[in-house]
């Protein structure tokens, strides 16, 4: 896709609101900028939102699209033929009901995914148990959604219209990096979660030692569709702006963690191993995750 300089705009740093940041690298015609005040890196100018919008079309739910490294599509396909299997969307749902059960939740929570794609995860998670809806601005991944039977809304944060403290859980995987306005976005799925409910979200790890041998040919650079790129520390920083508590960020990339779960020292149900010296093994293969990890897992709780 071609892109005008019409297509794009300058914007001052989310985090901040501070207007001065200092170019890091230049990808495909794009500036990937850092906030000489908070530290928060970006992408400065960024196209339009219109245009944004339309880059999320069929070829991008099929892997063709600017990140080749999903197919959204391929995963449906995937998901119906070993649904019953132990995955790492397993181990997050335990993870996150180990959580609730902390916090004295409900028997069947409430739990809403936004931008969640085709429903791979929607699916697992009500397997586990839970009252799921999706929020998805694509029209044509949301039907993958409905036929599983799950309900979904194509709407924006800033266009749905929940009540305050309606969910027990609130899931955005991949999603952070691509909104417009983080702190905003994150101020309003707070109202929308219970008193002791749960976010997760996943995404890259601007810290990652690939990052920093690779420059601006780490894979997460696709500043298209990527507009923001945090480190733990500005993720801490955005959770606590926008009010959460309970903050816990980790860098917890999928490889090392398949491998815990194919070696079963992750077991169904469990958040950690009961086995002492599963759990041991389990602390140094994340400690291990934690500095090497290209992604990026973090819990709040309002």
């Amino acid at each position: 896709m071609t892109f005008q300089p019409e297509d794009f705009e300058s914007h001052p740093c989310d985090l901040c609101g501070a207007n001065d940041a200092t170019e890091r690298y230049s990808k495909r015609g794009f500036s990937i900028v850092q906030c000489n005040k908070c530290g928060m890196v970006y992408t400065n100018p960024r196209l339009k939102p219109a245009k944004i919008g339309e880059l999320y079309d069929a070829n991008y739910f099929q892997g063709h699209g600017f990140d080749e490294s999903v197919n959204y599509v391929g995963d449906v396909k995937e998901h119906g033929a070993a649904k019953s299997s132990y995955t790492l969307n397993d181990w997050d749902l335990d993870t996150i009901r180990h959580m609730l059960k902390q916090n004295g939740s409900t028997v069947k929570p409430r739990l809403l995914e936004i931008g969640c794609g085709t429903g791979v995860f929607l699916d697992k998670a009500r397997g586990h148990g839970f009252d799921c809806e999706g929020l998805e601005l694509s029209e044509y991944a949301a039907n993958f959604v409905r036929e599983m039977g799950i309900p979904v809304q194509t709407k924006s944060i800033e266009d749905a219209s929940f009540g305050d403290n309606t969910w027990d859980v609130i899931v955005m995987r991949e999603v952070i990096e691509h909104l417009p306005h983080p702190l905003e976005a994150l101020k309003t799925v707070r109202k929308w979660l219970k008193p002791g409910g749960v976010l997760f979200m996943a995404t890259g790890n601007y810290d990652s030692p690939e990052r920093k041998l690779r420059g601006a040919d780490w894979f997460y650079f696709m500043p298209e569709g990527h507009l923001y790129y945090f480190a733990n520390r500005t993720m801490a920083r955005y959770l606590r702006e926008a009010g959460f508590s309970g903050v816990h960020v980790t860098n917890q990339g999928d490889k090392l963690m398949e491998k815990l779960r194919n070696a079963r020292i992750l077991a169904p149900g469990e958040s950690k191993p009961g086995n002492p010296l599963r759990r041991i093994a389990f602390s140094i293969v994340r400690g291990v995750n934690h500095f090497i990890s290209s992604g990026m897992r973090i819990y709040a709780v309002k």
